[in-house]
């Protein structure tokens, strides 16, 4: 039995029962015991409770420290509610309410994977107005999956597991970004980068999600979870109408934008899909006329910056301290400003008339004339200089030269000022040639700890995939090996796979023996060994009442993770059969039937063969002939 179970934790939380296992952590359901708790004595609770194995383990604690951080944050129904969070170098534990229902994974599974366009509105919505509290509050989730997301019986949901959560505070970010965390079937293009993540991250996991719901299918599947992300990078997933076309426009393209590869093509906030999802509601014929951007435009980082200056800016202050005399502001803001603008002006004036004047003398003493500048693009330098432009001195070359992945070595590429531009003869013009593909050779990063083995490669201008992998030779957080293999040759810009150590995870169990345990016993062996309790049967037996007297699958087998064991339960010994009272007057009939039968030819009782029953008949036939006569 497990060693917490009775016991009571810092006096407040009495463990009952173990209703969840993970990899990081157990989940028990719980009571306050003592008065003087976040919650009133008697309340069932549920207790997260770091595995014990694991304390030593600095990454998972900071993990299990960070969800009781960022949890904490919230207070939303579509979130779990946190009461208490404790934290010591025996035990860490969170105390959250406790949650009846199932996953929404397990209810997705139980419909087969397809649900209605209504019920996915309805989930949707509830999970959207989660994430718009959590993000206003700075924590962006990370690992929205349904897996992740509990199913009241009132319909509700409730969001959980914030174990891999990003709270957007200065001095939580460092190095929070810069790992691929969080399912793989789920996970954003940026998240399988490994590059920096925002609220716009989990929107794109929303969108995974309604695809789903919608199709019954993932976008994006394969066998191998790097295949998987890799496809979250590059590919694109099969049209929703084509998969579902019943599904209304409307809610396809919500689906789409939330699902776009680029984030400045998605929904900026959880709010902002909410609102189209309202827009949906109100109208299900409603359609959107969303533009989408090819590349990420440069200006999108920065495009905020003059509003941020135009904010700062100090000529609002004056307005802010009302006691200085009015006169005295009415000096100031009426003459100096007029004398600045006049000055201003009058300078302004001055350089366009020298503008003018320099430029007309110009024309006059050169006899330069104006010409339209050629194309030089897909040229190699010996065609540019051979042109009658360059030829003839119109236009003097500098050249340049970088590597592209586009173009082929000794080829202009770009060029500066561009084709078509008027221009005055002697004009210079830059022309980058390129240098071909730019090639680096992959290191050998073996036994490296992560974060070097990530900067190295970023530092040779290659975008990093990490994964984990089981590989008892080397260390837990350090480097398996890479794909592309050490010493290869790819170009700048392709994705390297790290594989990184991690500890023997198991991904199945034997089932144990349940013969003779009650049921409540067998669920809590159960949990204990990461399987479930499947149906429940009665039958007559010898056993004592209650207790399991089969099950399937059986004592021994292998069973994956989660597998849920059927029992039959004993309902004890079979009651023996009441005997049946004889009816009074079934049996005069009988009686009266047989002897007036056998006298006046009836036929006798049921139970004689036909051979006796037409015997009596024959017989009866002539004693009611002679009775007949006899009376005249």
């Amino acid at each position: 039995m497990d060693n917490l179970i009775g016991k009571t934790l810092d006096g407040l939380y009495t463990i009952r029962e173990l209703i969840g296992a993970g990899g990081m952590a157990n989940v028990y359901k719980a009571v306050v015991s003592a008065p003087g708790g976040p919650v009133p004595e008697g309340t069932v609770v549920a207790v997260k409770v770091l595995r014990q194995e694991l304390m030593h383990d600095a990454d998972l604690v900071r993990r299990f420290k960070n969800e009781s951080k960022a949890i904490s944050l919230l207070n939303h129904p579509n979130i779990v509610k946190v009461y208490d969070v404790s934290v010591s170098e025996s035990l860490q534990y969170i105390v959250m309410e406790c949650v009846e229902g199932m996953t929404l994974r397990e209810y997705l599974n139980e419909r087969g994977g397809r649900i209605t366009s209504r019920e996915t509105v309805h989930f949707i919505a509830q999970i959207l107005r989660a994430l718009d509290h959590a993000h206003r509050n700075g924590v962006v989730h990370r690992d929205i999956k349904p897996q992740n997301i509990m199913l009241l019986d009132n319909g509700q949901l409730r969001m959980m597991d914030f174990g891999i959560a990003r709270i957007s505070r200065a001095e939580n970010q460092i190095q929070n970004g810069k790992k691929a965390m969080g399912s793989v079937h789920y996970i954003s293009p940026e998240q399988a980068k490994g590059e920096e993540t925002d609220p716009k991250s989990d929107i794109y996991s929303v969108g995974v999600m309604m695809y789903e719901m919608l199709s019954g299918r993932l976008p994006f599947d394969a066998d191998d979870m790097v295949e998987v992300a890799r496809k979250q990078i590059r590919d694109t997933p099969k049209p929703l109408a084509e998969l579902a076309p019943e599904v209304p426009t409307g809610l396809v393209q919500i689906t789409e934008r939330a699902m776009a590869k680029l984030p400045v093509n998605r929904y900026s906030s959880a709010a902002e899909m909410l609102e189209a999802l309202d827009a949906y509601v109100q109208d299900p014929s409603v359609t959107f006329q969303y533009q989408y951007v090819k590349e990420e435009p440069e200006k999108v980082v920065n495009e905020p910056m003059p509003q941020k200056r135009s904010i700062r800016r100090p000529p609002e202050r004056p307005a802010a301290n009302p006691a200085r005399p009015k006169t005295k502001k009415k000096k100031r803001s009426g003459f100096m400003p007029v004398l600045l603008g006049i000055t201003t002006a009058f300078a302004l004036a001055c350089a366009a008339l020298c503008w003018t004047i320099l430029n007309d003398s110009s024309n006059i003493m050169t006899d330069r004339a104006d010409i339209v500048l050629g194309d030089f693009s897909g040229m190699t330098q010996d065609e540019v200089n051979a042109s009658q432009q360059v030829a003839s001195g119109q236009v003097v070359v500098n050249w340049e030269e970088e590597y592209s992945n586009d173009y082929a070595a000794g080829y202009v590429y770009k060029q500066s000022p561009v084709a078509g531009r008027t221009v005055r003869e002697g004009q210079s013009v830059t022309l980058t040639v390129s240098l071909g593909i730019h090639y680096v050779t992959v290191p050998d990063l073996t036994n490296y700890v992560q974060a070097d083995g990530e900067q190295q490669l970023k530092d040779l201008g290659v975008s990093v995939l990490v994964t984990q992998a089981v590989d008892e030779s080397v260390a837990a957080g350090s480097i398996i090996r890479t794909d592309p293999a050490a010493g290869s040759q790819v170009a700048a810009g392709t994705t390297v796979v790290i594989y990184v150590s991690r500890p023997q995870v198991a991904t199945t169990t034997k089932v144990p023996s349940l013969i003779g345990m009650s049921v409540e016993d067998a669920r809590t062996l159960l949990v204990q060994r990461k399987l479930g309790l499947g149906s429940q049967t009665e039958q007559y037996s010898d056993q004592p009442v209650g207790s399991i007297i089969s099950q399937n699958p059986g004592e021994g087998a292998s069973a994956k993770l989660n597998t849920r064991v059927s029992v039959v339960v004993s309902a004890g010994p079979e009651p023996a059969p009441e005997p049946e009272a004889p009816s009074e007057s079934t049996g005069s009939s009988d009686g009266s039937g047989g002897w007036l039968g056998g006298l006046f030819g009836g036929s006798s009782s049921s139970s004689e063969s036909t051979g006796a029953s037409s015997s009596s008949s024959t017989g009866g036939g002539g004693l009611s002939d002679w009775w007949t006569s006899w009376l005249g």
